[in-house]
């Protein structure tokens, strides 16, 4: 099986297999900005709100991850992905990206439905996180319109103890979307990733 598609199979996995506690977005505050004492910053511009998408993920830090996710998140999968898992769908929206991300992040084994053991991730990093395009306004006709977006070339490791590291290499499209906050003191631009378009090699 392909690289790729093994990652996204454990990640289907991770959100289709039985847990004795589900993860529901909307549990807890559901304002959108920064819960009091994190240590990353506010996102005051797309780009901070990336390099925060990144130490979220290289720290496995579910709580900071959550934060960074607009209500309405969803991830477009490739229709190669679609065919090979039809029982997913074209998309992902954020509770479902929620809970692959809580249950990786925990870094725990987990069993399948048919009871086989999934070794957990011990640790996520990116080896590439460039980005090839200046931000700009998605069009009515994007599949994410009114939004922000950039192409980032990309290589993510996942390294599982006792089994091969996955790699995930190629480019995904992030999308963002900046809302009105009061931060320290005066109005800001608030930041959070609006979606993002799977566009990594299938190979």
């Amino acid at each position: 099986m392909k690289t790729k598609s093994l990652l996204l199979l454990m990640a289907f996995i991770l959100l289709l297999a039985p847990a004795g506690c589900i993860f529901s977005p909307d549990d807890g505050d559901d304002t959108g900005t920064p819960t009091p004492g994190t240590d990353i910053p506010f996102a005051g511009s797309e780009d901070i709100l990336m390099t925060n998408f990144r130490t979220a993920y290289e720290n496995m830090d579910f709580d900071t991850y959550r934060d960074l996710l607009h209500p309405d998140f969803i991830t477009i999968l490739q229709t190669s992905t679609q065919e090979e898992f039809p029982d997913v769908g074209a998309t992902l929206d954020l509770s479902e990206e929620l809970r692959i991300a809580e249950r990786m992040f925990t870094g725990d084994p987990v069993n399948d439905p048919n009871g086989n053991l999934v070794p957990g991730i011990s640790s996520i990093s990116f080896q590439n996180f460039d980005q090839d395009v200046t931000w700009a306004d998605s069009q009515p006709s994007d599949v994410i319109p009114n939004a922000r977006f950039a192409l980032y070339q990309v290589v993510f490791l996942f390294d599982r103890p006792g089994f091969s590291t996955l790699r995930v290499e190629g480019q995904i499209k992030f999308y963002v979307s900046g809302r009105d906050s009061l931060h320290a003191g005066r109005n800001q631009t608030y930041w959070q990733m609006v979606g993002q378009q799977d566009l990594t090699d299938s190979e």
